[in-house]
């Protein structure tokens, strides 16, 4: 249901503006928040797509007040729904229900803003954007949504989480053994929205030094404007459930999710999966290489596939100052493709 419909104008990038209607959205049942863009009527939709967020991360993912890719895509003709997932940004007021496992997003929180997102649209079907863990969620949900989508596109999304890091991949297997202890049982806030903080309380700089190990930057060196970089750090970072980390690390042979039950392995579902699909890979993203992120190129089904990497960091693939010349258009011409 939409809560709230105003007219705003929002910048795209430096001096280039936009006027749109932005609308607040809630789900009427498992109440999550979304943000609705798209330009003023006349103007008719080129179709729907929604922007799914990545680990501990909100929907200033996709929007920042001096760049922001939701407004591009907009602006180029989009309907836009930003999400929130459970227990982050507007879906935290809403509900207080918490994520418990990635397995609730998969089966509970995609389908319910797909179903949402394309009602309030009249859209028949629509497209899934994931940065992160956004698109690994995206990989895993759209199976079992085929027929309401028209193609996934994932942005530095690891579909072998931690192949090519080994940093990442030893620490997969600690976070394993210390899972299997059971001390994290009653899966406990993990306070990852202080990193931000952090950050933002003096440590920046030592981020951004190029000797910084490379197994832990978010971001290319200098890839960013200081306050860009500073916005981003303050707004998207939010604390999650120390369970929804122990479910990404324990994808580092294969994309697969804890669940009540036991496992469940996406990956194979996916593999079989024939929907277009576009993987971006950022050359200097040491937290998903690209020969995590290419996996789920090679391992992909679909006749309609495509792979492009950018010399880029983790954040910077969506914010960095080169994105706007570089990966937006291509999103956006591989949307007006399909």
């Amino acid at each position: 249901m939409i809560l709230r419909t105003e007219i705003v104008e929002q910048t795209v990038n430096g001096e280039e503006r936009v006027e749109l209607v932005k609308e607040i959205v809630m789900t009427p049942s498992q109440q999550l928040g979304m943000v609705r863009k798209r330009l003023p009527p006349p103007h008719e939709s080129k179709g729907t797509v929604l922007l799914v967020h990545g680990f501990a991360q909100n929907r200033y993912t996709w929007h920042l007040e001096g760049r922001s890719f939701s407004a591009y895509l907009a602006r180029e003709g989009y309907d836009v729904f930003t999400v929130d997932l459970r227990g982050h940004g507007r879906s935290r007021r809403y509900s207080d229900a918490l994520p418990r496992t990635v397995d609730e997003y998969v089966q509970e929180d995609i389908p319910i803003v797909v179903r949402e997102a394309l009602r309030i649209s009249g859209a028949e079907k629509g497209f899934l954007i994931g940065h992160s863990m956004g698109g690994m969620i995206s990989y895993a949900a759209a199976p079992a949504l085929r027929d309401q989508l028209r193609g996934v596109v994932s942005i530095g999304s690891p579909f072998r989480f931690g192949l090519g890091n080994a940093f990442l991949r030893n620490l997969a297997k600690i976070l394993a053994t210390i899972r299997f202890t059971g001390i994290f049982d009653k899966n406990p806030r993990l306070p990852t929205h202080l990193f931000g903080r952090h950050v933002l309380g003096g440590f920046r700089s030592v981020f951004d030094l190029p000797a910084f190990p490379a197994s832990a930057q978010g971001w290319k060196p200098g890839s960013m404007e200081p306050e860009l970089l500073r916005e981003y750090l303050g707004k998207s970072f939010e604390a999650t459930a120390v369970q929804i980390l122990f479910d990404i690390f324990s994808g580092a042979d294969r994309v697969t999710y804890g669940a009540p039950d036991g496992r469940v392995d996406y990956g194979i579902a996916f593999e079989s999966l024939d929907l277009p699909l576009l993987v971006i890979a950022g050359t200097e993203d040491s937290l998903a290489p690209p020969a995590s992120v290419k996996e789920a190129y090679r391992m992909s089904g679909s006749r309609d596939k495509t792979y492009r990497e950018f010399p880029a960091g983790h954040i910077d693939l969506v914010h960095g100052r080169e994105a706007p010349q570089t990966v937006w258009p291509l999103i956006r011409d591989w949307l007006d493709r399909h």
